[in-house]
């Protein structure tokens, strides 16, 4: 039950913390609704994700598990079917320059503005288990 809890707290987070973050992720400011949009991402990570990864196993394996970040690709999409307040929308990143490093301005379209928002909030919830850890 801990661990159910523990799932659902940190998926409302991390949704929460990667739409102040990240641009492409449109997260609504209500309460109620991050709550929902939470609830429905740890239902679908905690029913939706292990029939995935049974089902990208012989792609797993080809790719050496280089692939297996598409789970939660497909987990965040489900999310955004599910409750269509969350979306992902095409993003233009201004570019960065620190210390002689330039990145140059990326105009990020619907999928891979979605697979940066995968990868954030996979990141967020990654460090907040481990962090939690026994």
């Amino acid at each position: 039950m801990k661990h159910i809890i523990r799932v659902f707290l940190f998926n409302v987070f991390a949704l929460w913390l990667a739409g102040q973050l990240l641009p492409a992720l449109v997260v609504p400011t209500g309460v109620a609704t991050v709550f929902l949009a939470g609830s429905v991402l740890a239902l679908l990570m905690l029913i939706v994700q292990p029939i995935l990864k049974i089902l990208f196993i012989p792609i797993n394996i080809l790719t050496f598990g280089l692939l297996s970040w598409m789970i939660n690709v497909i987990v965040l999409y489900l999310l955004t079917v599910f409750v269509p307040e969350i979306h992902v929308s095409p993003w233009v990143f201004p570019g960065a320059t620190w210390a002689g490093f330039i990145i140059p301005a990326i105009r990020l379209s619907y999928f891979p503005a979605l697979i940066a928002s995968s990868l954030l909030i996979t990141i967020i919830t990654d460090v907040l288990h481990y962090v939690s850890e026994d």
